[in-house]
């Protein structure tokens, strides 16, 4: 939330003009962070209430200013420590006039989705939205869910110029009535029918489980868990009147490892196996109707800026970070030829194989994830997008791969480091069994 006084306002970029005499400051206000690139890349600044904290470093890694206060602004004004006054001014954000002409191609169209009614929740930004592009790419008739009206309405266009029809509702996945709403009217935009249903609407909660507020452990349960129980639950009669259909969720690596400082986020992701596979156990009789899973690594979009953040430090994503696009084309993978489950990106198969070979492996998760957190800068707390749709510009990407990125034959190292691990694991297991 951004303190009214400032004088900005959510979703809206502020430069910080410049002065002879004074500190520059050559990056740009955004929805109550700082950042240093147009890419929305690690906020280096934030404000706390009108207190702009700047953790900018001197060469010898100290804080430049005290305390790390930078100023305070009021009325689109930055009052510096030593009285300087800097106006602040609003930045427009330019759509290239070309991009319909660029608008990029992310599969190849054989006909077979053509015409399909597609449904896609939480496709206001990330995984979401790539899905969105890819199957207008297709040629489907596409259903766009999220709480975000301004942001479903530019995606609706985004498709429109890839050749989809589509139609935006305004939907929370934690209310069944809307839920329900949705499968009526998605019905009613496909003649009848619902052919795919693609869960994926996700908000999380970072800090220690008991810093974290019981209604945002809760709120992450009722979207990331109970949320896309409602979606398959709307869908299933439409899929089972028409005896066809593809429901595919999007979960998480952390469906096979529990991810430390984030309990409930963890819960989720775990339950969602649970409930695919009674699902699919439900499906005898129809061999037309598929349960896909996708098990995505972690994956460059907004959802680290956006989530709630009660562990009083700056967070980033641990790498290797992928592109979401990855993930919208496992998607329509699935929705062509229907599996049960895809994993998207070598380090979610990495800690899938972890979660059978190494019990220990969320103690070591724990302590990686604590070491990160008490190195990284301060941050005040927040509860983000948990009850309500995040401020600013919604994108696909969240800016995190150009900084957070590891070679290809560092992923492969790891692997063969575990997979060594578990070998002399097992070794010593043996050779100190008792013998008789």
């Amino acid at each position: 939330m951004i303190d009214s006084a400032t004088g900005m306002s959510p979703g809206e970029r502020y430069a910080v003009e410049s002065l002879e005499r004074t500190r520059s400051f050559c990056g740009f206000f955004l929805d109550g962070k700082y950042y240093l690139g147009p890419e929305l890349l690690t906020a280096v600044g934030w404000l706390e209430g009108q207190t702009f904290i700047y953790d900018e470093l001197d060469a010898l890694g100290d804080p430049v200013f005290p305390d790390r206060v930078a100023g305070t602004i009021e009325n689109l004004t930055l009052v510096l420590a030593d009285g300087a006054r800097l106006k602040l001014h609003p930045i427009p954000v330019h759509v290239p006039k070309d991009m319909h002409a660029r608008a990029p191609v992310m599969g190849k169209n054989n006909g077979q989705l053509h015409g399909k009614t597609v449904v896609i929740t939480g496709a206001s930004s990330g995984i979401g939205r790539a899905a969105a592009h890819a199957f207008a790419e297709q040629s489907t008739r596409l259903v766009l869910a999220a709480r975000d009206e301004k942001a479903l309405a530019e995606v609706v266009e985004e498709c429109a110029v890839r050749g989809a029809q589509a139609i935006a509702v305004k939907t929370d996945v934690t209310h069944g009535d809307q839920m329900r709403a949705l499968a009526e009217k998605a019905a009613a935009f496909g003649n009848g029918r619902i052919d795919i249903w693609i869960n994926n609407a996700g908000v999380g909660a970072v800090g220690s489980f008991e810093n974290t507020p019981l209604e945002a452990h809760e709120q992450v349960l009722q979207t990331d868990l109970l949320g896309y129980l409602r979606g398959a639950h709307v869908a299933w009669p439409y899929f089972k009147g028409q005896k066809s259909g593809i429901l595919i969720n999007t979960l998480s690596l952390g469906s096979w490892v529990a991810q430390p400082f984030a309990a409930a986020y963890s819960a989720s992701k775990y339950g969602l196996r649970g409930l695919t596979e009674a699902l699919r156990g439900e499906l005898v009789g129809y061999p037309n109707i598929h349960v896909c899973d996708i098990y995505p690594a972690v994956m460059d979009t907004p959802g680290f800026r956006d989530g709630a953040n009660f562990t009083s430090h700056a967070l980033t994503p641990p790498p290797p970070v992928y592109d979401p696009r990855q993930v919208a084309r496992a998607m329509v993978a699935c929705a062509l030829q229907p599996r049960n489950s895809t994993t998207v990106g070598a380090a979610a198969t990495i800690a899938r194989v972890a979660h059978f070979l190494l019990p220990a492996f969320p103690q070591v998760s724990g302590w990686l994830t604590r070491t990160a957190l008490q190195r990284a800068p301060h941050s005040a707390t927040s509860s983000g997008n948990l009850f309500g749709p995040a401020s600013g510009e919604r994108r696909i990407e969240g800016g995190w791969r150009q900084t957070r990125r590891l070679p290809y034959w560092l992923v492969a190292a790891s692997a063969a480091l575990l997979l060594g691990g578990v070998v002399i694991a097992r070794k010593h297991s043996t050779n100190n069994k008792p013998h008789n």
